[in-house]
């Protein structure tokens, strides 16, 4: 989706681009091999046509069709991990190289969003190995094999204009807007309250939707994977903070990535685990594509915040050590972000 730059009479407008490549100041990441992204958290695909010829050429059978994506996904196993997935990793890296996976496999936890400035990288935090541990910096080489498409160009997941909507039909010049939303994200990095920063009230009306049954349309999610367990998560989370619902812990299946990763990570403080991951949500723009204002996108992130924070101190209080805590209840929220459901709140913000 593109957000069109607006013209006004004499101005010159700066159109999107994706170089520079930009990184956020304080982002980290490395693959320490711990698993999470290759098992049911998520459909492990879509894989393109072209895609889905080469695998079945050098794995036949490791490919199956999502019936609600419908296209062509890697068959788990019954553990929920991908049939590829061993002791060496990958199997398919391992033994057909790096260039023989798949975009959305090479891509993880990697975006790209174009804006006038130059192209921003963004990550996701539905990993250990994203949220936890002593990661080194995120530098823009180490980033851009897993940018590029099939033709070794640069592929941005979206492109920001020259304006941005702020709230009700307001425009704000991207290098006016720019300045805001760094402030915001210093603050973040500094310590501060991610509430008090985003100064907005989380939850509120839905246009046309009440929270209540966003949480039982999550709850009609459990089919037995990791992805289903987080929908019951986020589900009880919602309910505990609209309708002071308090209901029972749920599964974690997602847990022994976290054991792997708590294993080699120095503890950090909860809060600074959070808050990265919503520095990293504003420095993506995702706003712009998801609710369409600012306003708007900081009700759905300051939301989205507070359930991760009480998904964490849940589990907190059940003797898990903090920053997990705050890594596994962003696991959960992101992946709940991606629902149908959650996908209507955005619309009814």
């Amino acid at each position: 989706m593109v957000v069109e730059p607006r013209l006004t009479s004499g101005s010159k407008v700066a159109l999107p681009r994706a170089r520079p490549l930009l990184v956020r100041k304080g982002a980290r990441y490395t693959c320490f091999g711990d698993g999470l992204c290759c098992t049911d958290i998520h459909a492990l695909g879509p894989v393109t046509r072209r895609e889905k010829v080469a695998v079945e050429l050098l794995e036949p059978g490791s490919l199956v069709r999502h019936k609600d994506l419908a296209a062509p996904v890697f068959r788990t196993v019954e553990s929920g991990a991908c049939v590829l997935r061993s002791s060496r990793g990958c199997e398919l890296h391992a033994r057909h190289g790096a260039a023989s996976k798949p975009i959305g496999c090479s891509r993880f936890p990697f975006g790209l969003v174009a804006t006038p400035d130059g192209g921003r990288i963004t990550t996701e935090h539905r990993c250990p190995c994203r949220t936890l541990g002593e990661r080194p910096a995120i530098t823009a080489e180490d980033a851009l094999p897993s940018l590029l498409d099939a033709r070794g160009r640069l592929s941005p997941n979206g492109k920001i204009g020259a304006r941005v909507t702020v709230a009700d039909g307001r425009t704000l010049a991207w290098a006016r807007f720019r300045n805001v939303e760094h402030a915001m994200i210093d603050a973040l990095l500094a310590g501060a309250d991610a509430t008090r920063v985003l100064d907005v009230k989380a939850f509120g009306r839905l246009d046309g939707e009440r929270w209540k049954n966003i949480a039982a349309e999550m709850r009609e999610e459990r089919d037995g994977t990791a992805y289903g367990e987080s929908m019951i998560w986020f589900s009880n989370a919602i309910l505990t903070l609209t309708a002071e619902k308090r209901l029972p812990m749920s599964d974690r299946p997602w847990a022994w990535s976290f054991d792997v990763a708590e294993a080699r990570s120095p503890e950090e403080p909860f809060k600074r685990v959070l808050n990265d991951w919503v520095a990293d949500l504003l420095w993506s723009v995702d706003w712009v594509f998801s609710t369409r204002s600012f306003h708007a996108g900081r009700r759905e992130l300051v939301t989205l915040y507070t359930i991760a924070e009480t998904i964490g101190q849940r589990l907190v209080r059940a003797h898990v050590r903090p920053d997990r805590a705050a890594a596994e209840a962003l696991t959960v929220v992101e992946l709940a972000r991606q629902s149908g459901a959650w996908e209507r709140v955005q619309l009814a913000l």
